[in-house]
């Protein structure tokens, strides 16, 4: 998950396979009753609260994340827990980490980000009805090159009016879950797509010294090091604002709209990085993503964080 190994964890199918990979960090996650200790962030152990007065407490040279408190549900650790483990050895690995979700278009992750119930989820689940593979949902971890793929799960607050899509309450009934089909283990990376309200539907090229300042805001851990050559790396990549109305109706505009501008966009032969092209991709699951009837009003969800 995220481009770790990670054992400890049982009695789930969410998490994405794990690859025969000896450079992938291996993590053992565990569970103890302990006193609790001061909260801190270093760089090479970290605690930090966690709600229930639990506790998450990480060792980078052990590899171990152990839980204290209240023992968690595999519901639970899988999603939102096992998210702050990965976090924070993405980032002592030298990977960056941002709060958002990510798409794969053209054989390329389209990273979405957003604050708070800016609608991440809720475009995602759009997505995952029109059959275009979510890559995560919660947190986009990266080398620079690659995006790595996050728990087979989208968590909504709530479900879209008529929605039919097959979902699970978890988190004490506080979430619906949308189970994802599995996906590689990583997938290059593409650009971003930063999310906004707007009276109307649009989207706009970001230049790349705005995107690279937010970018660099919406690091986990920013105070943890960074390299800032994978920062302009990334901020490079295509960028846009979709902006769209908080209104249901018009959830397919804006996906339709989102997904012909990555296609504009995308080479036909993809060689790992996007350049601006008025030509349309070749890929097979872009065309069918484009020409699938609207229905992310019967499947999609209100954003789950």
């Amino acid at each position: 998950m995220y481009g770790l190994h990670l054992t400890g964890v049982t009695g789930t199918g969410l998490l994405p396979a794990s690859a025969a990979d000896a450079a992938r960090p291996r993590i053992v996650i565990r569970h103890a009753r302990q006193d609790p200790e001061p909260e801190c962030m270093g760089t090479a152990r970290a605690v930090l609260g966690l709600p229930a007065g639990r506790q998450l407490l990480l060792s980078r040279g052990e590899g171990t994340a152990t839980f204290t408190g209240p023992r968690l549900s595999d519901d639970e650790l899988v999603h939102p827990y096992l998210g702050a483990v990965a976090s924070v050895f993405s980032r002592w690995g030298g990977r960056e980490v941002f709060h958002a979700g990510a798409f794969v278009f053209g054989g390329l992750a389209w990273a979405v980000v957003g604050g708070r119930e800016a609608g991440k989820s809720t475009l995602l689940a759009a997505l995952a009805a029109r059959e275009v593979p979510v890559l995560a949902d919660d947190l986009v971890v990266t080398d620079g090159h690659q995006a790595f793929c996050g728990p087979r799960t989208i968590d909504l607050r709530q479900l879209a009016p008529g929605a039919t899509a097959p979902v699970t309450p978890v988190r004490d009934a506080s979430r619906w879950r949308l189970a994802l089909p599995p996906l590689p283990g990583a997938v290059p990376i593409g650009g971003w797509i930063y999310l906004c309200w707007r009276a109307e539907v649009g989207m706009h090229a970001v230049p790349a010294s705005r995107s690279l300042a937010r970018l660099a805001v919406r690091r986990s851990w920013p105070a943890l090091p960074s390299d800032l050559q994978v920062l302009l790396a990334l901020s490079a990549r295509p960028a846009w604002d979709l902006g769209r109305p908080a209104d249901w109706t018009r959830m397919d505009h804006s996906v339709d709209l989102m997904l012909q501008t990555l296609q504009a966009a995308i080479l036909p032969q993809a060689s790992g990085r996007p350049q601006a092209s008025g030509r349309k991709s070749s890929s097979p699951a872009s065309a069918h993503a484009l020409r699938k009837p609207a229905t992310s009003r019967a499947a999609t969800a209100a954003e789950s964080r």
